[in-house]
């Protein structure tokens, strides 16, 4: 398998993983909520890291700090993956617009929300 390839094959894994990561407060994962904004997979000293760059919806440090260890620990449990990266960024503000069919049906469905989308 070439270099690309296997980036292509990781990029995908990667996706399937930060699809069962959930939000801290609502039931739609972080993925179909919009949060991750790039993905990238370089290789390193012959080490893959995962880089991402990804917003929140409330930038509190005690928010960043669990999803940080959640999605570390979820995407580095790929056995082709030796580290993952997180960047915070908030430009552009993370709003309603961002979030995916899948993950506006999710939260229409869901029973914890109190408002109208």
């Amino acid at each position: 398998m070439n270099n690309n390839n296997n980036t292509e094959e990781i990029e995908k894994l990667v996706i399937q993983k930060l699809k069962t990561i959930n939000d801290l407060e609502l039931p739609v994962s972080i993925y179909e909520l919009g949060l991750i904004y790039k993905t990238s997979i370089e290789n390193i000293n012959d080490e893959i890291h995962v880089n991402l760059e990804m917003t929140t919806i409330n930038s509190s440090y005690s928010d960043q700090k669990s999803i940080t260890y959640l999605i570390n620990s979820s995407i580095t449990s790929i056995n082709e993956v030796d580290k993952c990266n997180i960047k915070f960024v908030f430009t552009p503000k993370w709003e309603l617009s961002m979030v995916s069919e899948i993950g506006m049906e999710t939260l229409r469905n869901s029973h914890s929300l109190n408002y109208q989308m």
